[in-house]
């Protein structure tokens, strides 16, 4: 797997390796992952670009502490596309989006099993 999804070994540096303080971050990942992902979509439904726009921007954050770079890079490309208006381009990258996140989920959980 790549680094750029979730780079365990950046995200432990970053934490001053504090293992507990990971495992609260990767569960809070986990937990809100999904509610704001839920939100991006709903916000997409409703053809709300400028929702879209902030959710993207709060999602990128949210990616960016737990050392996904994938994830932060696209959540950063649809905060701008939704920007932009183009609501088209933006359900075409949150589609991607949510095919990386399930990935990062999976490399989340087996750290977190280990």
């Amino acid at each position: 797997m790549s680094d750029n999804l979730f780079d365990k070994a950046e995200f432990l540096a970053s934490l001053a390796n504090d293992d507990e303080l990971a495992r609260d971050l990767l569960d809070a990942f986990l937990e809100d992952g999904p509610l704001r992902t839920g939100s991006i979509e709903a916000a997409l439904e409703a053809g709300d670009a400028l929702l879209v726009s902030k959710l993207a921007h709060s999602l990128k954050g949210m990616c960016g502490v737990v050392r996904s770079s994938d994830l932060s890079n696209l959540a950063l490309s649809m905060e701008l596309t939704a920007r932009n208006g183009d609501l088209e381009k933006v359900r075409v990258q949150f589609a991607q989006f949510v095919q990386l996140i399930d990935e990062v989920y999976g490399l989340m959980h087996d750290y977190l099993e280990n």
